[in-house]
């Protein structure tokens, strides 16, 4: 278990060498150049999907809300970016239909080498502008191991940000300065707001993936204030360090200190920082961004005896700098340069790196490189090891391929020989197979070591993201950016060796289906160094799987295996991880907590249906919540629902017919425990009063009007069960249309949808729209061809070769059908109902003789006999788009329906059922959906 959960600690040193972090959202695509690149992956490609481009860009997709790394192959090596994808962005709604649904994700994966499982669970909310978040991870062991308990909680935290107020509960991470909080979390409370910064709790573990690392509680409390001055902020703050854990770095103290920032755009920014305590510590940082040259680097200087957490911190003089320039189209210069001087304990270390590369671009796909380098390395008391190297190479980037070769000339002070070191690369791409590999000699080159505690096979964890640390430039990162491994113990020192030959390889291949719901990943690494005495070889390779089952759900599995042998001492194992990612909207009712609806009703002459300088607030007027509590505006306007359960609420305004009036926003509101709406109206005697009818005369319920007034504003309303509607608005002309996609199925507009009505004041106008109900007759004549007449209606049909006939657009009432061919006649009497239907008659059987007169063959088809399938008939439309509109609407249910063109008309439907009962069954869901429908065969 414990040679597995190195591997995770991988995942710390992989931001060793994060030049640069990139954040973007879940289905945004961003492309970043990375200097020498030949290839790139994802660590997790469940979180991002990374392509290698021409010319050292990289694209990277974001998949789903996260934090991983990429890692990029350049001839002088590897380098590691943090990639952190969030939420996919919200469009924006109106206030008074935002529904502030939670939105959030769990997370569940076994690791099978390490025996536990990791459930993570977050939840974002928004009520407003207030934002809120709940985070919690828990770690699960498998199997039992003295000392530790069998749950882990290592990040729980709940976060809520309104304005520029944040105030997170339990764990935050904090980055404050290298002098005094550095890259650590703090459980506790933490308080931004505006200007103000508080924090306050204790930093006692600290999580890297699969590897939790405990530590003594070390409390700490903080406080800062900004200032600003134009482009100057000035921050004093005050720390205290409360804990001193014996055997560790952490000094108990307090510290002041002061801190000056200058910002230019972003084109410039200035940092510095003095801390007082025991003694004195200081900090420096700039950057400067044009679009040819990119300048940064910092320093600082902290005494051994600086109060500090001992988690993150590192006493001593720290520098980096790095510089980059555009001189030409063509030509770019990169530069590079870091000191650290490290003394915790036993720990002394002291490592210095500078180098520039130069890099010429023959051709748009061809270039050349060169430059130098140099190095220092002492380890305590050891003797020094300097070393002096000259690059040259030459990459070729096209669309689909790459390659790059790199010879570096080495010189070290304990070598009478000159090294070497030959590194080659490629890569290819077509369609959604990629594939990238390398291979790497070294010669006489230093071999650089960490010693760790207890932790045999680190550097294979570290192969399976492709970093090793073989170069001072690597180690200087390694011992600034990861801290927390010194002040645990986790390191213990480095070991500087010249290896008289190394050789690195790997490879890594990729395949994404065209549709990005597949993903299949092969990353193999293998290290052979031989050494004066002995020889040790490691071997990696990790294949993984991604596949997307549906849009808010992903699975993941990898299988790995590694070996390494020292002499003739070898030790192997592997692993299996799985995990399911899901995210959803909205929350079980147990989990949401009551909450507030609130909300303005306010005067709205110039009927702009927001609050402005023109609107006034109006008390008295009654609002309803579910038609069961009610309340009064204030008279500032303000109404407030409190102890609102979870779920969804409706939220109307009510208006009394004393002084009539209508609005200007929407007289109501769907919202959940949380929210706001606001509601403008108009005083306005102004009414129209109306009803949609059927041909039969019955009122047809649930159908959408839609108005426009002269003035510009807009109004709807929705028919009663008895087809009735009413407006209200400013006297004038009124454009009054009916939606036909909102009318029941089976039923269609008759004449025109539109009305224009002039309403003037005190005299209300009425308005009538009548739609037409879909009736027919179908049959069959046995025998062939024959006449058919349908009386009283006195219309005629002739039947096909197959003796099948229709009459369409028939009223409602009691009719007789007469077949006849010659002298053969049979007849029978059909009640059609006022609703829209489809009645299939039973096949007709001419005879020779006709029917006495006044005694016709009777047989009541009003329910007729299932002969065929059953269909549920949703609707009947002429135009595609409104057939197409009625069936996305019922999807939205979870009901699929399908179109199907009758002559002239387009019919939506479901089905088909075996039995008339199993079709009402379907109809009862659809009816308590708001949707009607009738059964059709």
């Amino acid at each position: 278990m414990k040679r597995f959960a190195l591997a995770a600690v991988a995942v710390l040193f992989a931001r060793i060498a994060c030049a640069e972090d990139v954040t973007l959202r879940v289905a945004e695509t961003v492309t970043i150049e990375i200097s020498g690149a030949t290839a790139a992956y994802a660590v997790d490609p469940a979180i991002a999907d990374v392509t290698m481009a021409s010319g050292g860009r990289v694209t990277i997709t974001g998949r789903s809300a996260g934090t991983t790394q990429i890692i990029a192959i350049t001839a002088s090596g590897t380098r590691a970016y943090v990639i952190t994808i969030s939420a996919a962005a919200q469009q924006p709604v109106p206030a008074a239909l935002a529904t502030n649904a939670p939105i959030g994700r769990a997370d569940i994966r076994y690791a099978g080498g390490a025996h536990q499982v990791q459930s993570a669970f977050d939840v974002f909310t928004t009520d407003g502008e207030r934002r809120s978040q709940f985070h919690l991870l828990n770690v699960h062991y498998l199997t039992d191991s003295f000392g530790r308990s069998t749950n882990a909680i290592p990040s729980v935290y709940y976060r809520t940000t309104s304005g520029r107020r944040t105030l997170t509960l339990l764990d935050d991470f904090i980055d404050l300065s290298p002098l005094t909080i550095r890259s650590t979390q703090v459980r506790g409370v933490h308080l931004i707001d505006g200007p103000l910064e508080l924090h306050a709790g204790y930093a006692a573990s600290t999580m890297y993936e699969d590897l939790f690392l405990p530590a003594d509680r070390r409390w700490v409390a903080s406080a800062g204030y900004g200032i600003d001055r134009g482009r100057f902020r000035i921050i004093p703050s005050a720390y205290a360090f409360l804990s001193e854990p014996r055997g560790t770095a952490a000094r108990r103290g307090a510290v002041a200190s002061l801190a000056s920032e200058y910002r230019d755009g972003e084109t410039l920014f200035a940092r510095g920082e003095m801390a007082v305590s025991r003694g004195v510590a200081g900090s420096g940082e700039v950057r400067y961004q044009t679009e040819r040259d990119q300048l940064r680097g910092r320093l600082f200087y902290k005494p051994n005896d600086f109060p500090t957490l001992g988690l993150s911190d590192l006493p001593g003089v720290h520098g980096e700098m790095d510089w980059s320039r555009r001189a030409t189209k063509r030509l770019n210069v990169d530069s590079y340069a870091t000191f650290d001087r490290t003394k915790i304990a036993a720990f002394d270390q002291t490592v210095g790196v500078a180098n520039v590369a130069v890099r010429y671009a023959v051709t748009p796909h061809l270039s050349v490189l060169t430059g130098a380098d140099g190095s220092v390395v002492r380890s305590g008391t050891d003797a020094s090891i300097r070393t002096i190297g000259i690059p040259i190479g030459v990459s070729y980037d096209a669309q689909r391929f790459g390659a790059a070769a790199s010879y570096r000339l080495l010189d070290n002070s304990q070598s009478s020989r000159h090294g070497d070191t030959l590194r080659l690369s490629g890569r290819a791409g077509s369609g959604g197979f990629t594939v990238n590999a390398w291979v790497e000699r070294q010669r006489r080159a230093p071999s650089l070591d960490l010693i760790f505690r207890d932790t045999p096979g680190l550097e294979l964890a570290l192969l399976r993201l492709g970093i090793t640390v073989r170069t001072p430039e690597d180690l200087a990162r390694v011992l600034r950016d990861n801290a927390a491994l010194i002040n645990l113990g986790y390191i213990d020192g480095v070991t500087v060796n010249l290896t008289p030959r190394r050789v690195q390889s790997g490879v890594d291949a990729a395949f994404n289906s065209a549709d990005t719901r597949n993903q299949l990943r092969l990353h193999a690494v293998v290290d052979r160094s031989e050494g004066v005495a002995s020889t040790q070889e490691s071997m990696l390779a990790t294949l993984s799987y991604t596949r997307r089952l549906m849009a808010s759900t992903d699975i993941y599995a990898s299988y790995s295996r590694w070996r390494t042998s020292i002499a003739s001492r070898s030790i192997d194992g592997s692993s299996v991880e799985a995990g399911v990612r899901h995210r959803f909207d909205g929350l079980p009712q147990f989990l949401q907590r009551a909450g507030t609806i609130e909300g303005i009703v306010f005067l709205d002459p110039q009927q702009h249906g927001v609050i402005n300088d023109t609107t006034t607030p109006l008390d008295g007027i009654v609002v309803m919540l579910d038609d069961t509590r009610s309340t009064r505006t204030a008279k500032n306007g303000a109404y407030a629902f409190r102890d609102v359960p979870p779920g969804k609420h409706r939220v109307a305004a009510k208006l009394g017919a004393s002084k009539p009036a209508y609005f200007t926003t929407p007289s109501t509101a769907e919202l959940n425990a949380s929210g706001h709406a606001d509601f403008g109206l108009v005083w306005s005697p102004a009414r129209i009063i109306g009803r949609v009818v059927s041909d039969a005369n019955l009122g047809i319920a649930g159908a959408v009007i839609n108005a426009r007034t002269t003035k510009g504003a807009d109004m709807s309303a929705t028919t009663d069960t008895e087809g009735g509607f009413v407006l209200a608005g400013p006297a004038g002309e009124f454009t009054i249309d009916l939606a036909t996609e909102s009318l029941p199925a089976g039923y269609t507009i008759k004449g025109t949808s539109t009305r224009v009505v002039n309403a003037p004041a005190d005299q209300p106008k009425n308005v009538a729209f009548e739609v037409q109900a879909l009736r027919s007759v179908a049959g069959t004549v046995e025998g062939g061809q024959a006449e058919v007449r349908i009386d009283p209606l006195g219309l005629t049909a002739t039947t096909d070769a197959g003796g099948n006939y229709v009459f369409r657009s028939l009223p409602a009432g009691t009719f007789t059908i007469t077949a006849r061919r010659g002298e053969r006649v049979a007849t029978r009497t059909i009640t059609v109902p006022f609703e829209p239907v489809v009645l299939n008659t039973d096949a007709f059987v001419l005879t020779d003789v006709p029917p006495p007169v006044g005694t016709p063959q009777r047989a009541s088809v009003s329910v007729p006999a299932a002969v065929r399938s059953f269909f549920v008939q949703l609707g009947a439309f002429r135009e595609a788009r409104n057939a197409a509109q009625l069936i996305d609407r019922v999807a939205r249910i979870g009901t699929h329906a399908e179109s199907v063109q009758s002559d002239q008309l387009i019919l939506v439907r479901v089905g088909p059922y075996a039995s008339r009962a199993a079709a009402a069954k379907t109809i009862a869901q659809l009816r308590g959906k708001g949707f009607e429908a009738i059964v059709t065969r």
